[in-house]
């Protein structure tokens, strides 16, 4: 802000007797009136807020107005040199004929309207253009309750307005007012009324339409009849014409119309509704927003999912979603969150809802273990019927074909997606420590690690398309983890590495290998693609989510389709359902762009296993407790139940054959693994002990 000097007298004419009152009267205000610093018309200008917010794709071509501020509705600015000349004549003709000649005042008429306030009359013409902007720009201008402003603040009105007028060009006054007053309902500023009232920007209005608009200045709510005889008025003053008749018919016309008018275009609203979720978590935008979407393959991503969802109708698939990210930046390119106008919930955003991921969290699993040198793609696990004592019984469970593959390779278990196999792999980890990795992985709102229990590694964690899209980036990215972007800019976001460049790599591989995927899926499905992509697909409980997300050397896709409701789908798994969707945005994607694994290189090692124990990053410190039951908890037995059928599972972070389960003193059997405990009665102390007899960890609970 600048400061401003306050009391001018030099652009006033002494000779009138009028302007002589109102000298002294100002002057009698400026002696005990404080400083005041008034904008500069940049900095109006440049704070001046439209209503709607201009995104634009990664081209320049504007995709979506989206409307921010809901108090009233105002366009982009409109300068000087875009107001037609007569407009500018007929709103100075009505609301301030001498404003190019007068100092910020009409002494004339604010004389009369000062006199005016002492016989009760509510005389509008002694406030000029000048003197209504400032009331605009000062809150403490604005009326009071009683709706009229007090002397003082007349006064004031009138200071502030000699002020203006020592340091803005006509131009920017008149240019700064017809921006900022309302002129019918929710119309702020001159270039919404135009597109409101006439459906045009404001230099194509007709001189007719600008009379209505210098009309509706004095008084925006007035009824239509009364806007009809100001705007005759008007004309006939201006133009010397009495026929009302065109005139009424504009009026009528104009003010019925629907002034919320559409927002146009209008291709991505859901994605333009997440570019300001993500915005305001890291601060302020601009009005007209450089978008990372590309608006070419976005239309080519909807016509691909609509034609695929529409071919699944048969099976109970009504919709889906599609995102594309690009490794390097992370700037989201595609943005499909559901099929549109056909979709019953055109106003979801199905990549943000979160639903359970399936056999899509597999390749997380078995990265951690390779981080922890437990597994290597080599090693043998068994496909052979298990079962998991869990808390509420006995956890079995099958491969998606409910067949057994017998002696495996990881390598196998991968690829095929076989279910047995990845529950043993999680048994290998610190779950509470694996819940962490999925967290640093970007996925929110996961419930604590007991919750899941060995499921977790078939995907019975709730997570978001656009989480585990930029999850499977991260192994696409040597393992180095980066959040996302909206908007087309090269700021650099916060880094970490989860998993070693040499870990992302194994599973990328295992990802890429058809050999291996073919003995769960075939040879001949849409997993296989004439370019290196990794990729993985997932099918929630009941068939009721249909996952296929992969990544190739520069895009990492991501595809759900399924039913919003949760209803289940008809035999439809990722490879039927989501993976060709997946396999269409790839092809369109890179169609004239090759792509290929890129290995790391090996430093001072000579084989994987080396590299890995160099490679694992930050050394984690395994935390020793038991899990099961918590501190503190109580059970009630229930009569309902026979005893011998009611168990409390004990578990325990860090399982080894040489720890022991101790329950009130007493040795109750090793804590190799979980353990199933008939419960009586009574206070308890749970303790795991060492062979050496040192506690380890202790937890109290009751049973009544």
């Amino acid at each position: 802000m600048s400061r401003l000097p306050i009391c001018k007298t030099d652009r006033f004419d002494f000779g009138s007797i009028h302007n002589l009152i109102f000298i002294i009267v100002f002057y009698l205000f400026c002696i005990g009136s404080p400083l005041w610093s008034l904008p500069t018309y940049e900095e109006v200008r440049s704070t001046y807020k439209p209503s709607d917010i201009q995104v634009f794709d990664r081209n320049g071509e504007l995709v979506q107005r989206y409307r921010i501020q809901n108090l009233y509705r105002s366009e982009e600015w409109t300068d000087y040199n875009k107001l037609p000349k007569f407009l500018v004549e007929s709103v100075i003709h009505a609301e301030d004929k001498r404003f190019f000649t007068h100092g910020g005042v009409d002494s004339n008429a604010l004389v009369s309207s000062f006199f005016g306030n002492f016989t009760g009359s509510t005389l509008r013409g002694g406030s000029t253009i000048t003197m209504q902007l400032v009331s605009l720009l000062d809150p403490e201008l604005q009326p009071r309750e009683s709706k009229r402003k007090t002397i003082f603040q007349k006064l004031k009105q009138i200071q502030r307005a000699v002020e203006l007028e020592e340091t803005w060009t006509k131009e920017e006054i008149f240019t700064a007012y017809l921006n900022l007053i309302y002129f019918r309902g929710e119309l702020k500023g001159i270039s919404s009324a135009t597109k409101g009232l006439f459906r045009k920007s404001p230099e194509n209005i007709t001189p007719n339409e600008s009379y209505l608009l210098s009309a509706l200045i004095r008084s925006p709510q007035s009824s239509i009849e009364k806007v009809i005889k100001r705007v005759c008025l008007l004309k006939m003053e201006r133009d010397g014409i009495d026929d009302c008749t065109a005139i009424s018919r504009l009026v009528r016309e104009s003010l019925f119309r629907n002034l919320d008018y559409p927002q146009y275009p209008s291709f991505v609203p859901l994605f333009t509704k997440a570019l300001l979720d993500f915005s305001k978590e890291e601060g302020s935008f601009n009005s007209q927003v450089s978008s990372s979407l590309s608006l070419n393959f976005q239309r080519k991503a909807e016509e691909i999912l609509k034609r695929n969802v529409k071919s699944l109708a048969d099976k109970n698939v009504k919709d889906g979603a599609v995102i594309v990210i690009d490794n390097r930046t992370g700037q989201i390119l595609v943005y499909v969150p559901n099929i549109g106008e056909e979709s019953s919930v055109g106003k979801l955003d199905l990549i943000r809802s979160k639903r359970q991921v399936g056999s899509t969290l597999k390749p997380f699993v078995y990265a951690e273990n390779f981080q922890e040198n437990k597994l290597n793609p080599d090693s043998i696990l068994s496909d052979s019927p298990v079962g998991i004592p869990v808390y509420q019984g006995i956890y079995r469970p099958l491969n998606y074909d409910k067949s057994y593959k017998g002696n495996v390779t990881v390598r196998q278990s991968l690829a095929s997606s076989l279910n047995i196999p990845a529950i043993r792999a999680l048994s290998f980890l610190d779950i509470n420590e694996f819940v962490s990795v999925l967290e640093q992985l970007g996925i929110t709102g996961l419930r604590y690690p007991e919750f899941y229990g060995p499921s977790l590694a078939l995907g019975t964690a709730d997570m978001s398309l656009l989480e585990l899209t930029n999850a499977y980036r991260t192994l696409a990215n040597a393992g180095v983890y980066s959040g996302l972007k909206f908007q087309n800019v090269s700021k650099e976001t916060e880094t970490r590495m989860v998993f070693s460049p040499m870990v992302s790599y194994m599973v990328s591989e295992i990802l890429a290998d058809r050999e291996a995927r073919s003995l769960g899926f075939g040879w001949d499905n849409f997993l296989s693609t004439s370019y290196y992509t990794s990729v993985k697909t997932g099918t929630s409980q009941d068939m009721r989510d249909n996952w296929c997300i992969g990544y190739s050397e520069f895009y990492t896709v991501g595809v759900w389709v399924g039913n919003p409701t949760g209803a289940p789908m008809l035999d439809v798994s990722g490879i039927t359902g989501a993976a060709p969707v997946w396999r269409e945005t790839m092809d369109i994607l890179h169609e004239s762009l090759d792509s290929k694994l890129i290995q790391p290189k090996l430093e001072n090692s000579s084989d994987t296993k080396s590299s890995l124990s160099k490679d694992g990053g930050v050394e984690k410190t395994k935390s020793k407790r038991i899990l099961t039951p918590v501190n503190g908890s109580i059970f009630a037995l229930d009569p309902d139940i026979p005893l011998g059928r009611q168990k409390i599972l004990f578990t325990f972070s860090s399982y080894e054959v040489s720890y022991y389960y101790y329950l009130n003193d007493e040795n109750i059997g090793s804590a190799g693994g979980p353990f199933l405990w008939e419960p009586k009665k009574g206070e308890y102390r749970l303790q795991v002990k060492d062979r050496d007899g040192k506690v380890l960890s202790h937890s109290l609970f009751e049973v009544r």
